[in-house]
């Protein structure tokens, strides 16, 4: 009986140890092929920070984009995207959240009307990230924040309009869910029922907070 358990004990512990080094393989093959197959394109040429957010297995860029979006990177399976979902989601709400408030500071400063930088840098708090989106929707959002300082009331409705309609299809695109119209935390109403100043915006520059969307990340 004893031998018995003992073997039971030997087995499983060495299926264990295969397993654990199975998935260490695993994640450091898939960090390898992307690495690999980085193409030379611009937006997707974005070397490797050794800073980088881990979580997204050494995807960034319009690369992460495509991952997100649904075109899954070769070496890759569907499985091994669905966890990066809600981190991604953080990601994706600073850059929407720094291309407006980029917009406004512009227009505070009396700078012409300018074309977002793709990619854009995302702090964490495991690093940074390069994040990526399709050109127009950032065009978009920056002539959103842009346009939205000094906007009379009837021009606000247009600008929250055209925001919500870009942000709300990029969360559609990445098949994430938008938990609050952009228009609601970036075009908030002050109390004389004008605009709120540029300053009393939300602090962007913190890095992104897990497990608190609510937050600005």
């Amino acid at each position: 009986m004893n031998t018995v358990l003992l073997l039971a004990v030997f087995f499983g512990t060495a299926a264990a140890i295969v397993l654990i080094i199975y998935l260490i393989d695993r994640v450091n093959m898939l960090e390898k092929m992307t690495l690999e197959s980085r193409p030379s394109a611009p937006g997707d040429s974005v070397k490797p920070d050794s800073n980088a957010d881990s979580v997204f297995l050494g995807l960034s860029g319009k690369i992460l984009w495509d991952a997100m979006s649904g075109k899954t990177p070769e070496g890759f399976n569907d499985n091994d995207l669905v966890a990066l979902k809600s981190r991604y989601e953080h990601v994706l709400t600073k850059h929407i959240e720094l291309l407006f408030k980029e917009g406004s500071a512009d227009r505070q400063q009396g700078k012409a009307s300018a074309k977002p930088k793709l990619p854009t840098s995302i702090k964490t708090l495991r690093g940074t990230i390069d994040s990526w989106i399709p050109p127009q929707h950032a065009s978009a959002i920056y002539k959103a924040g842009f346009e939205s300082i000094g906007a009379t009331d009837i021009d606000r409705t247009r600008i929250a309009s055209y925001l919500d309609d870009s942000t709300e299809l990029l969360f559609s695109r990445t098949d994430i869910a938008l938990r609050q119209a952009f228009s609601e935390k970036l075009m908030p109403q002050s109390q004389e029922g004008g605009e709120a100043p540029l300053d009393e915006l939300p602090d962007l520059s913190a890095p992104v907070a897990e497990g608190d969307n609510d937050s600005i990340v």
